[in-house]
C-alpha cells in the first residue's frame, strides 16, 4: 500500500499552469478594454476640442465697444493677438476604434448652423424660379446690378359686325435688379394695325396705321416674401407717356352725345394722356405649382387736342392664374386676363358706349434655352366681345 501512494497523489503542475493561463487571459482582456476606453476618451475629448474651436469661429471677431474703446486709449498697450487654437496630438487607435474627426483648418467647410444660414442668405438673394414669368411684369426677378433685354412679337385678329381688325405688335423691354426687391423697367412698344370697314354693299375700306405706342416706366417692389400660411406680395409703380398717336378728334360739327369723339377707322394702341398705374400682385408656391392673383389701378390724366378737354376713362387691370413647373428648364403657365375702363368725358359730355370691358385666357410655356436665354411662345383667347379673338406671341428673354 505505500508503495502504491506516489501514483495516488495529483500532481500541482497542470492545476498552476490553468490558473496562469486564466489570470493572464484576464489581465489581456481587461488590457484591452481599458485600450478601448482610452481610446474613447480620447476622441470625446478632440470632438470637444472642435467643439470649443467652433464656437470660437462663430462668436463675433470684434470685441465689445468698451474693450475697443479701452485699447483705443491713450498710453494703453496693443491687445495681445489671439493664439491660434493647439491641433490635437495624433492619437494611435485600435483597429476597432473608428478615426477622430478632423480639427477645422482654413479654408474647411462651415458648421452646418452657419452653412444653413448663409445658404438662406443666398436664396434670398437669387433670382426667384422662372414659374414667375408668367406675370413677369407684376414680379421681381433680377438680383441687384443684373439686366434683362427681352422683345415681345405679337399678332391679334378681331372680328366685328361692320369690322375686321389685325394688330401686330413689339415690344421691346429693358429690366434692372436696381436694389434687394427692388426692379425697374422701361418699354416701348411699336404696332401695325389694320382695319378693313364695310361702307357700304361689298364695299370695304382699309386704313393702316403704323407708329410707336406709349413708352412705360415701371418700378416693382417685393413688399414680402411667401409664408407657410402667407403669399408673397410685389407692389409696382409705373408711368405712361402718350408718345403714341392720340385717338381723339374733333367732329365738325362740334361735339355731341351722338358722336363720339373717337376716330372710328384706325385702330389705336394707345392711351393719348399721360397715365400713372399702382397695382400689387400676390403669389403662392405650392410646389411644382405656383398660383397668382393682382390688380392694378391705371389713371389718365386730361389732354387737349383741338381745343378740346379729353378726360380718358380710368381703368382697373385683374388677373389670376397659375404656373407649373414641368422641370429645372420648362414651366407651364394659365392666367386669367382682364380689364374694365371707364366711360370717356369730352367737353363735358360723358360717352357711355366707350365703357368697355375684356377679358382674355392665356397660355404660355416658359423654355430655357441657355444659361441667361429663355423663350415664350403663348396663345391668348378672346372671352368677350370687346377683346382680340386670338393673340399669338413669341417672347424672347435674355439677362446680363
Amino acid at each position: 500500500m505505500q508503495g502504491s501512494e506516489p501514483m495516488c497523489r495529483a500532481s500541482p503542475g497542470p492545476l498552476l499552469l490553468s490558473l496562469a493561463l486564466l489570470a493572464l487571459g484576464g489581465a489581456a482582456q481587461a488590457q484591452t478594454v481599458s485600450a478601448q476606453e482610452a481610446a474613447l476618451l480620447e476622441r470625446i475629448r478632440l470632438l470637444e476640442q472642435r467643439l470649443e474651436q467652433l464656437e470660437r469661429q462663430a462668436r463675433p471677431a470684434a470685441r465689445p465697444a468698451a474693450a475697443r474703446g479701452a485699447s483705443a486709449a491713450p498710453g494703453a498697450g496693443a491687445a495681445p493677438a489671439p493664439s491660434a487654437p493647439a491641433s490635437p496630438p495624433p492619437v494611435r487607435l485600435s483597429p476597432q476604434s473608428p478615426a477622430p474627426p478632423p480639427s477645422p483648418q482654413a479654408g474647411a467647410p462651415l458648421p452646418a448652423v452657419q452653412a444653413s444660414a448663409i445658404g438662406r442668405q443666398g436664396a434670398e438673394a437669387e433670382e426667384v424660379p422662372q414659374e414667375a414669368f408668367i406675370f413677369r411684369d407684376q414680379a421681381v426677378t433680377l438680383r441687384p446690378g443684373r439686366f434683362e433685354a427681352s422683345f415681345d412679337l405679337g399678332y391679334a385678329r378681331h372680328r366685328r359686325t361692320l369690322s375686321a381688325d389685325r394688330l401686330l405688335t413689339g415690344t421691346a423691354t429693358l429690366r434692372a435688379g436696381v436694389m434687394e426687391g427692388v426692379e425697374a423697367s422701361l418699354s416701348l412698344p411699336f404696332f401695325h394695325s389694320t382695319r378693313a370697314i364695310e361702307t357700304g354693299p361689298g364695299l370695304v375700306s382699309d386704313r393702316e396705321l403704323t407708329r410707336l405706342g406709349d413708352i412705360a416706366l415701371q418700378v416693382n417692389i417685393r413688399g414680402w416674401g411667401e409664408r407657410e400660411l402667407r403669399p408673397g406680395a410685389v407692389f409696382s409703380l409705373g408711368v405712361v407717356a402718350p408718345t403714341g398717336p392720340s385717338p381723339f378728334l374733333r367732329p365738325p360739327q362740334g361735339l355731341t352725345e351722338q358722336a363720339i369723339p373717337v376716330d372710328p377707322l384706325r385702330l389705336y394702341n394707345a392711351r393719348g394722356a399721360w397715365a400713372v398705374r399702382l397695382g400689387a400682385q400676390f403669389f403662392k408656391t405650392f410646389d411644382p405649382i405656383m398660383v397668382f392673383a393682382g390688380a392694378s389701378y391705371e389713371h389718365a390724366f386730361e389732354a387737349e387736342r383741338q381745343g378740346v378737354a379729353f378726360q380718358p376713362g380710368r381703368r382697373i387691370n385683374y388677373n389670376a392664374g397659375m404656373s407649373f413647373a414641368m422641370s429645372e428648364r420648362s414651366t407651364l403657365g394659365l392666367s386669367f386676363l382682364g380689364s374694365y375702363t371707364t366711360r370717356l368725358r369730352a367737353g363735358g359730355i360723358a360717352y357711355r358706349p366707350t365703357a368697355m370691358e375684356t377679358g382674355a385666357l392665356r397660355f404660355a410655356l416658359v423654355q430655357k434655352m441657355a444659361e441667361s436665354l429663355w423663350v415664350e411662345p403663348s396663345l391668348v383667347l378672346g372671352l368677350v366681345q370687346e377683346s382680340p379673338s386670338f393673340q399669338l406671341g413669341l417672347g424672347l428673354r435674355y439677362r446680363f
